[in-house]
C-alpha cells in the first residue's frame, strides 16, 4: 500500500511533458489537452491493468511481434515495446496474448466469443493515423526491400530473447582474455549498442508523433480553407444576387420610364 502511495505521489509530481511521455509508453494516447487530472487518471488505469495482466501474456505478444526483449524484462517494458506494434495478423498469437493486446488497444471483450469477432474488433479499433501509418511503413518496406537486397530470414524462424544483461562476461574477464583495450572496447561496444537501439526507438516515436502532429495541424488547415471558400462562395452568391435584382430592377425602370 506504501509503494502505491508513493507512486502515486511521484505521478503526480511528474512534469506533464514527462507524464505524457510515460503514458505514451504505457500505450496510452495522452494528450496536453487533455488536463493533468484526466492524464494522471488514465495512466493509473492502465497501472491497474498491468497488475491483472499476465506477463507470460505479454511475452506471447512480443514473441508473436518478434520485437528483440530480455525474457526477464518487467511488464512495463513488454507494454513499451507492445505500444509500437501495429500488426494485425493475429495467425500466431495464442488467445490469452490476443485477450491481452486487446485489453491494452481498450478494445471490449465478451464473456465466451469466438476469436474471430476479437481478431475483428481490435481492427475497427485502430485509430485511422495508425492504419495510414501502417499502410505507409508496408509501402516503404517494399521499396526498399526491392533496393536493398539482404539475407532472407524464414518467417517460422525460431524466437530468441535478448540475452540476459548478467549472463555475460565481466569486464575483468574480458580484459583476461583480451586484454585492456580489447575489453574496454567490447564493453563499450555493447554500451553503445544498446544506446543506439534506445535513442533509435525514441527517434522512431518523435517522428511519429511529429507525423501526427503535421496530420493534425493539416487538418486544421483543410478546415479553415474550406471555411474559407465557403464564405467566399457564399458573399459571391449573395453579391451575384444582389446584382441580379438591380438588373431587373434598372430593366424594369428603363421599360416603365
Amino acid at each position: 500500500m506504501t509503494d502505491q502511495k508513493q507512486q502515486s505521489i511521484a505521478l503526480s509530481e511528474l512534469p506533464v511533458d514527462e507524464l505524457i511521455r510515460y503514458g505514451c509508453d504505457l500505450g496510452l494516447g495522452l494528450d496536453a489537452r487533455m488536463g493533468r487530472g484526466e492524464m494522471l487518471r488514465l495512466v493509473r488505469q492502465r497501472q491497474e491493468l498491468l497488475l491483472e495482466i499476465d506477463r507470460e501474456a505479454l511475452l506471447d505478444i512480443v514473441v508473436w511481434a518478434r520485437r528483440p526483449v530480455r525474457q526477464s524484462a518487467s511488464k512495463e517494458q513488454l507494454v513499451k515495446e507492445i505500444a509500437t506494434i501495429g500488426k494485425m495478423d493475429f495467425e500466431k498469437l495464442s488467445d490469452r496474448g490476443l485477450n491481452a493486446y486487446a485489453r491494452l488497444r481498450d478494445v471490449p471483450l465478451y464473456t465466451g466469443e469466438p476469436r474471430p469477432d476479437i481478431e475483428a474488433r481490435i481492427r475497427v479499433y485502430e485509430p485511422i493515423v495508425d492504419r495510414l501509418r501502417r499502410k505507409r511503413r508496408r509501402v516503404v518496406g517494399a521499396l526498399i526491400g526491392k533496393v536493398v537486397s539482404g539475407p532472407k530470414h524464414p518467417k517460422d524462424e525460431e524466437y530468441r530473447f535478448l540475452p540476459e544483461a548478467d549472463g555475460g562476461p565481466s569486464l575483468r574477464e574480458d580484459i583476461s582474455d583480451e586484454g585492456v583495450v580489447g575489453g574496454i572496447a567490447r564493453r563499450l561496444k555493447g554500451a553503445a549498442d544498446d544506446y543506439l537501439r534506445t535513442k533509435m526507438d525514441e527517434i522512431e516515436a518523435r517522428i511519429d508523433r511529429k507525423l501526427d502532429e503535421i496530420d493534425l495541424r493539416l487538418a486544421e488547415w483543410r478546415d479553415r480553407e474550406i471555411a474559407n471558400r465557403l464564405k467566399m462562395i457564399k458573399i459571391t452568391l449573395v453579391a451575384s444576387i444582389l446584382v441580379a435584382l438591380l438588373s431587373l430592377g434598372y430593366n424594369y425602370l428603363v421599360r416603365n420610364g
